[in-house]
């Protein structure tokens, strides 16, 4: 199997088109449509490679034109989690997902979940919404350039993460432990055009968040 150097996007049913030009797929990308995600799609005058789904969240009367395979609603994974498996066995390595945060909080955590499956298989897989990207990573180094506007948080998505150590924000960290039951790392800022990032053990949780807008 040829590893492809682009990136697989999926669309997930709650994308609004928020982070647009995140998602948007380019040449040598893939994208994917977790049953709604299609109608999203569409709007955007994206075409799909492929739609999986079992048309649960697929609006009435839609019909979904080109490649689609349908899948049982009783099985063990979910649309974006089949969306996933079917972008690896193309040969893709990078994942974003559009429409998967938010909602549901159950499928928001089965998705931080696929997030912390990919880290551990050498790939990665973003997640994005209005206020948010999220990934997990795995240990290693790491450049986390700054984002406008929003904050940077760490924490741990296993029981331990050793030797974090943490450069270029408001509060750095050299050589620390965080823990899954103490949110340390919560809601830091940027104090240079990128924070430098290692750990040796465990999986970190990363999140850019910006401020939701409220009436005055």
């Amino acid at each position: 199997m040829t590893v492809q150097s682009g990136k697989c996007v999926i669309l997930a049913a709650r994308w609004q088109g928020e982070e647009a030009a995140f998602l948007s797929p380019g040449e040598g990308d893939l994208l994917l449509c977790a049953d709604a995600g299609y109608v999203r799609a569409r709007a955007f005058g994206w075409t799909p490679a492929l739609t999986i789904g079992d048309w649960d969240s697929l609006p009435l009367g839609t019909e979904v034109q080109g490649p689609r395979r349908t899948v049982p609603a009783h099985k063990d994974d979910t649309d974006t989690a089949l969306c996933v498996q079917e972008g690896r066995a193309r040969g893709y390595r990078h994942f974003r997902v559009g429409g998967g945060l938010g909602g549901r909080l159950d499928h928001t955590l089965a998705n931080l979940q696929l997030a912390a499956d990919c880290a551990l298989r050498g790939e990665s897989l973003w997640l994005c919404d209005t206020l948010n990207r999220v990934t997990v990573l795995a240990p290693g180094e790491y450049i986390l350039p700054r984002m406008p506007d929003r904050k940077l948080s760490l924490l741990a998505f296993s029981e331990h993460v050793r030797g974090v150590t943490l450069r270029g924000t408001e509060w750095e960290l050299t050589d620390a432990e965080l823990h899954s039951r103490v949110p340390l790392g919560v809601s830091n800022e940027w104090r240079a055009d990128a924070a430098r990032l290692s750990f040796r053990e465990g999986l970190l949780l990363f999140l850019a968040s910006g401020e939701e807008e409220t009436e005055r």
